[in-house]
């Protein structure tokens, strides 16, 4: 089979937030992981859903699927409703100046794309146990590119009975609401296929104290705060996106990262975008 580029794993990878989001990261020295079940909207939630019910019924085997059927259905049922998973989420994206990025994560206030080197951050994921993800674009109803997209991810979850085993049946629950949480991040809708998005996912029972709550929309949406460190965040480059005084905003960001001790120049977005 030949490698797609999109297989490959970029060089740098960009985060889309606000200026109060990049405030955030510098002075923590680190970025925010959201729970899965809590991203963007309902409507992509429940098509991470259905998609990841598809490629379970593809990879599980009959007799699995008859027998974890009532649980399966049940941890799914949970997870629509807002059952709080253990999967937590830093989006990414292969491009520092995305239109449907911007549309996206900026909203109705000033939006900058933050570009790190991603072997670096990786390593800085790493005791974190953060593993990078490329999201999986498709149509439900596309099997095959489900199938071929997963099959490696989700081999240890291809025999439901060798993985659950004989224990009691709130562990097996939790197990199964663990994994099937864990494919949430990896599945949008084909339409959003311009985003290009990678995600570092944390999959894993946080600790009460490792919680922190922000305001989304009508949601409190719980997330933990990864690859905190001394040293200085991997950051190459920053862009301003569009707004009503970019160079303004651009000088202001140059100064406050001069005062924390980055020496980065600050871009502009040349995407001809007006909210």
């Amino acid at each position: 089979m030949v490698t797609s580029i999109e297989n490959i794993l970029p060089r740098s990878l960009s985060h889309y937030t606000t200026l109060g989001g990049l405030k955030g990261i510098i002075e923590s020295g680190s970025l925010w992981a959201s729970n899965a079940s809590f991203l963007n909207d309902k409507a992509e939630l429940l098509h991470a859903l259905k998609a990841a019910k598809t490629a379970i019924s593809m990879l599980s085997s009959k007799k699995a699927l008859k027998t974890w059927a009532p649980m399966l259905r049940q941890v799914f049922e949970e997870l629509s409703d807002g059952q709080k998973s253990n999967t937590y989420v830093a989006c990414f994206c292969r491009d520092d100046d995305n239109l449907s990025q911007w549309r996206g994560y900026s909203g109705d206030v000033q939006g900058v794309s933050v570009t790190f080197d991603r072997a670096i951050l990786a390593r800085r994921f790493e005791k974190d146990e953060a593993k990078l993800y490329r999201v999986t674009y498709a149509r439900i109803s596309t099997a095959s590119k489900l199938r071929d997209a997963l099959a490696g991810e989700l081999a240890d979850i291809a025999e439901l009975d060798e993985i659950l085993g004989e224990s009691d049946e709130e562990r097996r629950y939790q197990d199964l609401l663990s994994r099937v949480s864990a494919l949430l991040p990896k599945f949008k809708h084909l339409g959003f296929r311009d985003e290009r998005e990678w995600r570092f996912v944390v999959q894993r029972k946080q600790k009460g104290d490792e919680l922190s709550f922000r305001v989304s929309g009508n949601k409190m949406v719980p997330y933990i705060m990864i690859g905190m460190g001394a040293n200085p965040l991997p950051i190459k480059s920053i862009r301003v996106g569009p707004g009503t005084d970019q160079q303004l905003t651009a000088r202001s960001l140059e100064e406050f990262l001069k005062a924390k001790g980055y020496g980065i120049k600050v871009q502009l977005s040349e995407v001809p975008f007006r909210r």
